[in-house]
Formats: structure tokens, C-alpha cells, sequence
């Protein structure tokens, strides 16, 4: 099973890192839509990148990663439960995105995720629940691809070294992502000039090493990770501390569907009638319910 990301320390704890590989979770995502190319490696980077987020904080509940732009696609969402349990979705409008291409003579290339979205932000939620307030951070989208939006969330509001590659891959028609983040942790105590020197030094040696890091190894199926971060840091006592699973999963429903539309005005309720039913469709799994209009007006 391919969907894991372990966390790992380097040189001598004063790095963490994650290193990610997702399959069957991306596959199901896409087993309830067909997307065009360029939308699909969108949504495929994206779950990438909220899981690795969500590896970094301490939570329990749901990390959500979101961003929304005046592109031709307008959001792209991903959320991953402490347990496990991750969604995406996507919203875009297939003509302005052919334009687009048809425009800058790009057909059939992969553009990135940023470029797509426009102008907008990154903003990235934990919901630990209602008893707890929401925690939430805010970019803007800035940045030639996704590594280097979330890159200036780290830089700007959480003012910690990072850095940080994603990875897609298409074989046929099937989709995998993968990712991996290095950070530099805050150190304990009083060092010399000499410590901060040499601590720079396998800094700036640990990002070229990750750098490395080509797409063949990293979704190359005889390659444990274990086995590709040996061959990275072997020399930097990397050191795995922990391995955590993901599997695709929805938590739509019926009754909450049925919450949703209730709370709509009755005039729009009457809009959404198609053969006496009103039928709401999940963006994340695409599971249909229907409801009668006396199920959703309150008396």
C-alpha cells in the first residue's frame, strides 16, 4: 500500500521531515468524476499537499486545505481527518480552461496549479470540534507552482525554514501524487557561531539532497521509503519516527444533506424541483440523494 507518510528526523534531530506516496487514495477520488488533465493533476497535488500539511499539526478532527481563485478553476479543497480519512473535490469551468490553452497554444500540456487558479488565496483549517475555536492560516497564491505558495505561508506566517517538492505521475489513465518537506526545527538553548555555521551548512546540504529526488524514484514501486530516504540522508542520521496511513473516504449523509437544504429559502427550494424530487449531489463522492419538498420545508 502506497498511501503513507512517514515522518522522519535529520541531523541529530535538528530537521523533520515527511516523505509521501498516495495511490488508491487518489484513484478513488477520481473513480466518481472524469476530469480534464490539467484539473486532475490539480486535485491530485492538492490532496498531496494537505496531507503532508496535516502530518505537521498536532490535531484532532479535520485539517483542511482550500483554495479558491478567479481561474478557470475557481477551488480546489482537500480535507484529511486525524484518523486518516481523506476527500478532495474541484470546482472549474471546462471552457474557460480550453480557452485558456487553445490561447497560449498549450493543449495537452500540464500547466501548474497556481497559474489555473489565479488570483485568490490558500487558506489551510482545523476543526478540532465545537467545543474548540478554528485554527486558520492565509495566503495569498503567489508563486509559479504550489510548492512555492505554501512555502511563503511558512516563510511569512509561521516564519519557519522549509522546503518542499511535490510530484505527479499519469499512467494510462490513472493518477498518483507524492511529496517531500524538510523543516528546520527551532534550537534548544544557546549556540555558538561555530554550531549555527555547520547547522546552516547540512541546512543547505539536506535541500540540495532532496532536491535530488527525481519522479522515477519516488513512485518507483520497488523503492520502499524507507529505502529513498536512506538514499538521500544516509549521511545525515536520518531516522524514521513514524508511519501514518490514508484511505479515501466521504462523510456526506443523507441527514446532513437534508440540514443543508432545509435551511434554504423555500422560493429556492422550488427552483431546484426536477420531477417532484430535489436531488443534491456530493462534490466528493458523487453519491445522489433525494428528497420530497415536505422533507425539506420546516412547519
Amino acid at each position: 500500500m502506497n498511501d503513507k507518510c512517514l515522518s522522519f528526523n535529520l541531523d541529530n534531530n535538528a530537521f523533520r521531515g515527511r516523505i509521501l506516496r498516495l495511490d488508491n487514495v487518489v484513484t478513488e477520488i477520481f473513480s466518481h468524476r472524469h476530469y480534464p488533465d490539467n484539473v486532475a493533476a490539480a486535485l491530485s497535488e492538492t490532496t498531496a499537499l494537505g496531507i503532508i500539511l496535516a502530518s505537521l499539526m498536532k490535531f484532532d478532527g479535520i485539517f483542511t486545505l482550500q483554495m479558491q481563485g478567479d481561474g478557470p478553476i475557481s477551488v480546489l479543497v482537500a480535507d484529511v481527518t486525524s484518523d486518516g480519512k481523506v476527500r478532495a473535490a474541484v470546482k472549474y469551468d471546462e471552457q474557460r480552461l480550453n480557452a485558456a490553452q487553445q490561447l497560449r497554444k498549450t493543449e495537452g500540456e500540464i500547466e501548474s496549479t497556481p497559474h489555473w487558479l489565479g488570483k485568490g488565496t490558500l487558506v489551510f483549517t482545523i476543526d478540532q470540534g465545537r467545543q474548540t475555536d478554528l485554527y486558520q492560516g492565509i495566503v495569498d497564491l503567489h508563486g509559479k507552482n504550489l510548492e512555492e505558495c505554501a512555502l511563503r505561508y511558512f516563510k511569512n506566517s509561521e516564519q519557519i525554514d522549509t522546503h518542499l517538492r511535490l510530484y505527479l505521475q499519469k499512467v494510462g489513465d490513472v493518477w498518483k501524487s507524492a511529496g517531500i518537506l524538510i523543516q528546520k526545527m527551532p534550537t534548544a538553548g544557546h549556540i555558538d557561531d561555530e554550531q549555527q555555521q555547520q547547522l546552516q551548512q547540512n541546512w543547505e546540504e539536506d535541500k540540495i539532497l532532496l532536491d535530488s529526488l527525481r519522479q522515477e524514484e519516488i513512485f518507483d514501486a520497488k523503492l520502499s521509503m524507507e529505502d529513498i530516504l536512506f538514499r538521500l540522508f544516509h549521511e545525515h542520521q536520518v531516522r524514521v519516527v513514524k508511519e501514518n496511513e490514508y484511505h479515501f473516504a466521504c462523510r456526506c449523509s443523507r441527514e446532513k444533506i437534508q440540514n443543508t437544504l432545509s435551511s434554504m429559502a423555500e422560493k429556492d427550494i422550488d427552483n431546484m424541483i426536477e420531477d417532484g424530487k430535489i436531488t443534491a449531489t456530493c462534490n466528493f463522492c458523487g453519491q445522489s440523494y433525494s428528497f420530497s419538498k415536505s422533507e425539506l420545508i420546516k412547519h
